[in-house]
């Protein structure tokens, strides 16, 4: 039998002749725990009985799992199981309750390929689950292998299809790495179990470990042996494979989950994970692109986010997680005491700045403030003209050979436009474009002869060349028209925390933008940040130099895709033109998130021509864009487009000099 003594555990043992469950519901959500014990000839249905293909396992149009009560889709997590093993030819199953079964005794029909289902109820539990299993009386004179499911788990049918079909007699599913709940353990290149990592061990050191799902398969024999041994204390899954790795005769092996393909479900926002894992393809894509974040709920590999991915180190989460009851239960600093730490990290004096929840909150108090018309370079940053009417938007559209702004040009024609505010993006988003210094210097001061402000948003500005020598903070003094907008959270890799600032020497435009926003407008966890970050003063710059070098490199990846034109950049992120034969950039970004499980940023939604013909990728570890490569190359070789851009009616992306030493390195690296 099998019992859950945590909250956060759960158990489903599989054979081949009974199948015994332990469920519970805690507060909305079940919690379940199945033996399954299965015939060696079971999956043969009986004559003149229907055969049901379980809930959720339609190769071509997957259901999805609503968040409600442990449903998916009219089905208990556990009654997706059962239906799942009644297909597989299970001949029993015994559900043991801990408490009261009225709660579940009604829950499952009689829709079970002729599966017996049993329910009993336990008052409290004795041993741990694996344990448990191999002490258990239903597996007593059964021959064959069991099947043990020691978490609440959402998983494909064909999983257990595997299982059944496998020439090893005992089997721990496994996927690289360890989450936090996870048994670790080594194997060997013949997929044999080794070791059993006890949870002292550090993290650290055995970054081979792998990590349980939750899901195995044992030989009944291995299973009694264990439970004649003797040889248990604690009663939990360590004892267990401790105990089975001494037996002789008995070898475990590895089998590697698909990815995303098995869900652990433990809270409402593991559901709604599970939820978007096993939905439609076309469900999936309408989900991402409505996101605006949130992204670690669902189990994608992006690149959207445009955050440093080499900072912080693990140092900085240890010192907040030191930090983290006090700066959950009390109330943060007001703005002046934020804006003084900000100012002194920035070395500017502390009137001069004004502190946000992001930069996109610093937008919106700024442009209450002035109520401008605006005058913005496109493509860029959408929220500039999101935030506003879109009658007082005036676009200046940038060249498609280079997308490099010319600040005389956009001079003449924010004053032409009758604009009181210019933006300016630098290095630009999306196209990571840089306008140099002594151009933006001498911008401001054309603007400031027609009294106009200039907005320099300078978020991604520690990722191009030369780093903070290319802004225009530490002139402000001497640009009274200039404003500098800030976000905080991209630069340190923390986007979460939700952290920017505007600057400027203009002392009642900051009064006035400071008014507009709330005094508790930054948390905790943000504040303490500010404290910490000048420790890692040096791991940051470094992060920087990993970042320039990674899109140097991921530049002469992404230009070995036969038709990509990649635009050179100087922030963490490049912006490419797909290639001709391809229907487009939102049809790409859709294929990419619902076969590949990527999610990329079309440009179909900004003002600029040709939008839908262009991608703007974010550089992340090699690993990730090496894995991106390779699925734009699979899906250029099933667009069947061509290998070289011969369309003279398509602009060209030039190749910029001054990006050449950065691509020559990256090539020449190993």
């Amino acid at each position: 039998m099998f019992f859950v003594p945590k909250l956060d555990h759960a158990a489903m043992l599989c054979q081949r002749s009974d199948l015994v469950v332990d469920w519970r519901t805690v507060g909305a959500y079940a919690f379940d725990l199945t033996f399954t014990f299965r015939k060696e000839n079971g999956r043969k249905t009986a004559p003149g009985r229907r055969r049901h293909r379980p809930a959720g396992d339609d190769p071509h149009l997957e259901k999805s799992i609503p968040a409600a009560q442990g449903q998916l889709q009219a089905h208990s997590i556990l009654g997706r199981i059962l239906s799942q093993l009644a297909y597989a030819g299970v001949q029993k199953t015994v559900v043991v309750a801990l408490g009261s079964t009225a709660d579940i005794a009604d829950d499952f029909g009689d829709d079970l390929n002729g599966m017996e289902l049993c329910i009993r109820a336990v008052r409290r539990p004795v041993m741990g689950r694996l344990i448990e299993s191999a002490t258990a009386k239903e597996i007593a004179e059964v021959d064959g292998n069991v099947l043990i499911i020691t978490e609440n788990l959402v998983f494909d049918f064909s999983l257990i299809e595997r299982l059944l079909k496998s020439k090893d007699r005992n089997i721990a599913v496994v996927r690289p790495g360890a989450g936090a709940k996870a048994l670790r353990i080594l194997a060997d290149t013949g997929l044999r179990l080794t070791a059993v990592l006890p949870e002292t061990t550090s993290r650290k050191i055995n970054k081979t470990a792998l990590g349980t799902v939750g899901i195995y398969s044992f030989e009944a024999a291995l299973l009694r042996s264990i439970g004649r041994s003797g040889r248990q204390r604690t009663h939990d899954d360590y004892e267990f494979f401790e105990t089975a790795i001494r037996l002789h005769g008995h070898p475990i092996h590895v089998m590697y989950a698909e990815p995303n393909r098995v869900m652990r479900v433990s809270d409402a926002a593991d559901l709604v994970a599970a939820e978007f894992a096993f939905s439609s393809y076309k469900e999936q894509f309408e989900t991402v692109e409505r996101l605006h974040g949130g992204y670690w709920r669902y189990p994608v590999s992006e690149h959207i986010l445009l955050s440093n991915v080499h900072f912080p180190p693990s140092a900085v989460f240890d010192r907040v997680t030191e930090r983290l009851p006090d700066l959950l239960h009390l109330y943060p600093s007001g703005h002046c005491e934020i804006a003084a730490q900000i100012a002194e990290m920035a070395n500017l004096p502390p009137d001069f700045l004004a502190v946000g929840n992001g930069a996109s909150e610093i937008i919106r108090a700024l442009y209450g403030e002035l109520n401008p018309t605006v005058a913005i370079p496109t493509p860029t940053f959408i929220e500039y003209q999101n935030a506003i009417s879109p009658n007082n938007v005036r676009c200046f559209e940038l060249p498609s050979n280079t997308f490099d702004l010319h600040v005389d040009e956009f001079a003449r024609f924010t004053v032409a436009k009758g604009a009181s505010v210019a933006v300016v993006v630098n290095p630009n988003n999306p196209t990571g474009r840089l306008v140099p210094l002594g151009d933006l210097r001498k911008l401001a001061s054309s603007l400031a002869a027609a009294n106009c402000r200039l907005v320099i948003d300078e978020s991604f500005i520690e990722f191009a060349r030369g780093g903070k020598e290319n802004s225009v903070e530490p002139y402000l003094s001497d640009l009274p028209n200039t404003v500098v907008v800030k976000s905080i959270g991209k630069i340190i890799g923390l986007g979460g925390v939700r952290l920017g600032y505007l600057a400027s020497a203009d002392a009642h435009l900051v009064l006035g933008v400071r008014k507009r926003l709330p005094l508790w407008n930054i948390n905790g966890i943000a504040e303490y940040l500010l404290w910490v970050l000048p420790e890692f003063r040096d791991e940051l710059e470094a992060s920087f130099e990993k970042t320039r070098e990674d899109i140097a490199s991921f530049s002469v990846m992404l230009r070995s895709v036969p038709g990509f034109q990649v635009l050179p950049s100087q922030a963490n992120y490049l912006f490419c033109r797909i290639p001709n034969r391809w229907p487009g950039a939102k049809h790409a970004a859709q294929v990419l998130a619902t076969e590949y499980g990527l999610l990329v940023r079309h440009c179909g939604y900004q003002s600029m021509k040709d939008g839908d013909r262009y991608l703007r990728l974010t550089a992340r570890t090699e690993e990730e864009n090496r894995f991106l490569i390779s699925a734009l190359q699979q899906l250029n070789n099933e667009l069947n487009a061509p290998t070289l851009v011969t369309a003279s009616s398509v602009p060209s992306i030039q190749s910029l000099p001054d990006e050449s030493a950065l691509v020559k390195r990256a090539q020449r690296a190993p």
